[in-house]
């Protein structure tokens, strides 16, 4: 669960910094660009969608999967590593005479 919810942090970092790079490498268009300021432009927006994208996809991926390991823990309880423990401490229990 930490390693979900730490995934979707990382891609809120990740938007935020796509964010970042796409206002200071394409900022403001030319208003006449030459024919290499245009393609430079273009490269510098797929670049900045890309790592928009990934970024919104780790976000997406950290909380459905947090949200599936917190729901797999509510109704089934087995899994848990707290209710695991308990089994354990209750079967050394009726072990004893």
């Amino acid at each position: 669960m930490k390693f979900m919810v730490a995934m979707a942090v990382l891609g809120v970092v990740i938007a935020v910094c796509g964010l970042i790079y796409g206002v200071l490498a394409v900022g403001v268009p030319y208003q006449e660009p030459s024919a290499a300021q245009a393609a430079a432009e273009e490269t510098y927006l797929t670049v900045f969608d890309w790592v928009m994208a990934g970024g919104g996809l780790m976000v997406v991926a950290g909380l459905v999967g947090a949200a599936i390991i917190g729901s797999s823990r509510r109704y089934w309880p087995r899994f848990s590593k707290h209710d695991a423990m308990d089994t354990r401490a209750a079967s050394r229990a009726e072990d004893i005479p």
